[in-house]
């Protein structure tokens, strides 16, 4: 699974792409820390799965997830957020986002969400 990471706190950017590196089957292809550079990269590089910061100073998360999904092809995209208020998912969720998970528990939910985005990859492509 091909990652692209987008998220304007450097450390955090950082400490994720350390993260997922080790992961096997996730290869982090690239990282942005806006979301006019993470929409070029995804453009460039075609990855399976875009994780996002739903706050950011450019270009919003749901900006880029919302650009993102009108296209032909969309990757599947991941928001992240410091903010658990049902009106930040259900924006989110408007403009198709695969999921929303809170920064407080990114340890805890995104490696089993990637996991299962995949299986049904795998599935999809018949393996």
């Amino acid at each position: 699974m091909r990652v692209v990471l987008v998220d304007d706190n450097a450390l955090f950017l950082n400490t994720l792409s350390e993260q997922l590196s080790r992961k096997p089957g996730i290869q982090v292809v690239g990282s942005a820390n806006n979301g006019g550079d993470g929409l070029m990269l995804v453009a460039e590089l075609n990855p399976d799965v875009v994780i996002v910061d739903l706050a950011m100073p450019d270009i919003s998360g749901r900006e880029v997830a919302q650009r993102l999904k009108s296209g032909l092809h969309p990757p599947r995209v991941v928001v992240l957020s410091l903010y658990d208020e049902p009106e930040y998912r259900e924006s989110a969720q408007l403009v198709g986002v695969d999921a929303y998970i809170v920064k407080d528990a990114v340890h805890t939910d995104l490696m089993p969400l990637l996991s299962r985005l995949m299986t049904r990859k795998a599935a999809a492509l018949g393996c």
